[in-house]
């Protein structure tokens, strides 16, 4: 059987949180969220856990919080967060950190490229006692130029951190929550949450095979020529941070 279609029945109590938390940021994805959303209620409504989704409206202007209070009032998993101010996706996961109750926190994207079924292969890794889970796209849909940029970063991470991972740039990520809540991230932080939870004292991590679907609609909000300019100042800034402590636990 695929790891993909292991049954919820399969999933073990044995280690089984309490409560998920989803944390999913968005800036103007309105009809992709007319699709995810409902995708979202379909996989959580078969699973053996207590969820809530976090849907963090880095103000849009296409309606997207309308989308989601629609599909809030019908469903109390679903929660919207508005951001007051721009905050980009880091702003936007530190808001859902901020008040996520759950026993872990999975973050994925709004652009349905993130596959809500795959939500079974990080929780029942979970369960299995793991406390940060990776999601590998190994089939990636994005250029060229951006795959060979993340293996760029994730050799320059072997100089750095001593990680048990293979890859550290996916979207697709669940972590104990403790290791990143309360945390305070800067500018981009979100490319960096596993290394930032590995700081912060994963104790078992692991990485499972997830899809990596194609956009249907609209394009990225981050432009190509802007991550190859600022990548290389963000990471080292961002490297810096890492080395003196300022991710550390109060």
């Amino acid at each position: 059987m695929d790891a993909r279609e292991v049954p919820a029945a399969v999933l073990s109590a044995a280690v089984r949180p309490k409560l998920i938390t989803v944390a999913i940021p968005f800036h103007n994805e309105g009809e992709n969220l007319e699709e995810l959303v409902p995708e979202l209620i379909s996989v959580i409504g078969g699973l053996p856990y207590a969820f809530e989704v976090l849907l963090v409206d880095d103000m849009s202007s296409d309606g997207g919080a309308e989308v989601v209070r629609r599909f809030a009032a019908k469903q109390p998993a679903i929660r919207l967060i508005q951001l007051s101010r721009r905050g980009g996706q880091s702003g936007a996961f530190q808001a859902a950190f901020d008040q996520a109750q759950g026993d872990f926190i999975i973050r994925m994207d709004s652009d349905l490229q993130d596959d809500p079924r795959d939500l079974t292969l990080l929780l029942r890794q979970i369960e299995l006692g793991h406390d940060l889970v990776m999601g590998l796209r190994t089939s990636r849909k994005h250029p060229r130029t951006l795959r060979i940029l993340s293996a760029a970063f994730d050799l320059l991470v072997l100089l750095f951190v001593n990680s048990p991972l293979h890859a550290h740039s996916g979207s697709f990520v669940a972590f104990r929550a403790d290791l990143v809540r309360g945390v305070h991230l800067y500018r981009n932080d979100h490319r960096y949450l596993p290394l930032i939870a590995i700081r912060r004292g994963v104790v078992d991590a692991t990485e499972v095979v997830v899809r990596h679907r194609d956009r249907k609609r609209g394009t990225s909000h981050y432009r190509l020529a802007r991550k190859v300019c600022s990548g290389v100042i963000d990471s080292a800034l961002f490297f810096c941070r890492l080395v003196l402590g300022f991710y550390d636990r109060k």
